[in-house]
């Protein structure tokens, strides 16, 4: 019998946060999502303009998207529908989408992992195109076998589709319905049992405004994902859901901004070992921000990845009586502001200004 694979608290704290490979920045991360809605909602046209996007690496919406291969599973629809919704989503002068791929045919869920039917499909697919990093499957009750609707037949076939989609590192979006019956939480409102739900990474639920007939609310929830609110309104000319609101709060304390003054004093401190209070009123000192030592702490385990790449190393460390946070230097920096081995964080920061006052 093997042993189980533990891992301490201690241990776990003390080692750097390594960031979620977004495939659309806080929305959709590695793993499984539901996009449910009412029939006739919309959930294809939000589905294909998401594939359009991810195809060309455009954002969605304001959320920045990962450039990738997508397949859309269009399995209630043929190829001239198709055809027609994406010459009207696209017009005239459509951006490079040789990367999306479409089918309209796809075999059903089995319990077995690769062997045959669905799974088995979409490893070859993806095998063949190892940029894959998004599929689709329109819709959920297509590829399903199962004539019981309970618990565990909801959680297994979900399961499968989540193991897919954690072994090759992408996201899997199922698009399902909803049922008639109102309920103030929008999960409870996704057909079937709770295990759909329960077995998903994150949740997408499109519910149509009540003072707009082209006017929607998408609500977004998950493990990865902040919960938020997306109202949205449907563009009939385009034919593109647009965003009209965001629910969500922004971070009082971006972490960029924290990397930005840390890089600033560690060029002239070169390193630092201390507890996250202490280094928080060091920066107070010397640049004039005050960030508590609750959140710098959160902060700088986020950024331990780009700190490297500026040429310094983020530990964590516990002794008897404290909790050290330790930067050193592992490149040298020029006069130019250049880490041997690292980037220019000037420059750095003269792009992103650049690109956010252009945008």
């Amino acid at each position: 019998m093997t042993n189980l694979k533990t891992i301490d608290a201690e241990t776990l704290l003390s080692q750097p946060m390594h960031r979620i490979p977004f495939l659309v920045d806080d929305l959709l991360a590695p793993g499984l999502y539901i996009m449910a809605g009412a029939p006739k909602v919309g959930k294809s046209w939000l589905a294909l303009w998401l594939c359009t996007r991810i195809a060309s690496g455009k954002p969605v919406w304001k959320f920045a998207a990962r450039c990738s291969t997508v397949l859309y599973l269009c399995l209630e629809d043929n190829r001239q529908r198709i055809q027609n919704r994406l010459s009207e989503m696209v017009g005239g002068e459509p951006d490079d989408l040789s990367s999306l791929y479409f089918s309209t045919e796809a075999q059903t869920l089995t319990m077995s992992d690769r062997g045959t039917g669905l799974l088995k499909q979409l490893h070859e697919f993806v095998a063949g195109q190892p940029d894959t990093r998004l599929i689709v499957i329109d819709t959920l009750q297509k590829v399903r076998t199962a004539a019981d609707v309970s618990y565990g037949c909801d959680y297994n076939d979900l399961s499968l589709l989540k193991s897919f989609a954690d072994h090759h590192h992408l996201t899997v979006l199922v698009i399902h319905h909803l049922r008639k019956m109102k309920d103030d939480d929008p999960l409870n409102r996704i057909s079937g049992t709770t295990g759909i739900s329960g077995a998903a990474d994150g949740t997408l639920v499109l519910i149509r405004s009540k003072r707009s007939e082209n006017g929607a609310v998408l609500h977004c929830t998950g493990r990865d994902i902040q919960t938020r609110e997306l109202t949205l309104e449907f563009n009939q000319s385009d034919c593109v859901w647009e965003l009209r609101s965001d629910s969500a709060v922004d971070d009082p304390v971006p972490s960029e901004e924290v990397l930005e003054h840390l890089l600033v004093w560690l060029r002239e401190a070169g390193s630092f070992s201390g507890t996250a209070e202490e280094l928080s009123a060091t920066l107070r000192q010397r640049c004039g921000v005050l960030y508590p030592g609750n959140v710098l702490t959160r902060k700088m385990r986020s950024c331990a990845e780009e700190l490297e790449r500026y040429g310094f190393v983020c530990r964590f460390r516990r002794t008897h009586d404290r909790r050290l946070i330790e930067l050193e230097r592992v490149g040298r920096v020029g006069d130019d502001g250049i880490f041997a081995g690292g980037e220019n964080i000037d420059a750095t920061v003269a792009e992103r200004d650049s690109k956010a006052a252009s945008a």
